[in-house]
């Protein structure tokens, strides 16, 4: 029985322990949607930004306007690839945390499958002591019985 406490005390801390991996992954992967649709956004405001300098450039614009235009297209393209080397990053660490989180639901896991079996071996042993109990009973009940009639004069 103090096995059983034990590995219970033992099943708790594992699953705080699960609980918490399970939380680290979850922030992180937070962080990695958040990042994501920074990407998103940024990459969608440089398309459209493109598409007025292409129907700007059509009705004619000054060098000078263009150059600035394309230096803007540039630092756009510097933000999107920071954003998208962050975002890989990211996605690294929420996958380390995944599997961080998952091997310690594994263990948790097991230590539970422990004690269901050592449940089931203690419900056995029970079972086991508490028939022989009954069959001793019924030993001394029918040795009495038998002793009874041995006493008994026959008629």
């Amino acid at each position: 029985m103090a096995d059983l406490q034990q590995m219970a005390m033992l099943l708790e801390l594992e699953q705080r322990r699960e609980d918490e991996a399970a939380a680290n992954y979850a922030q992180v992967q937070q962080q990695v949607d958040d990042q994501r649709s920074r990407l998103e956004g940024l990459s969608q405001y440089r398309l459209d930004y493109l598409q007025q300098l292409q129907q700007r450039g059509s009705s004619g614009i000054v060098s000078r306007q263009f150059g600035q235009y394309h230096a803007f297209v540039g630092k756009l393209d510097e933000g999107v690839e920071q954003l998208h080397r962050s975002l890989v990053k990211l996605q690294q660490v929420a996958d380390q945390r995944r599997q961080q989180w998952l091997a310690q639901r594994r263990k948790k896991e097991s230590i539970k499958h422990l004690i269901t079996e050592q449940q089931k071996r203690e419900e056995h042993q029970r079972a086991r002591r508490e028939q022989k109990n009954l069959d001793d009973f019924s030993s001394q009940r029918f040795i009495r019985e038998m002793q009874l009639k041995a006493r008994k004069p026959t008629q």
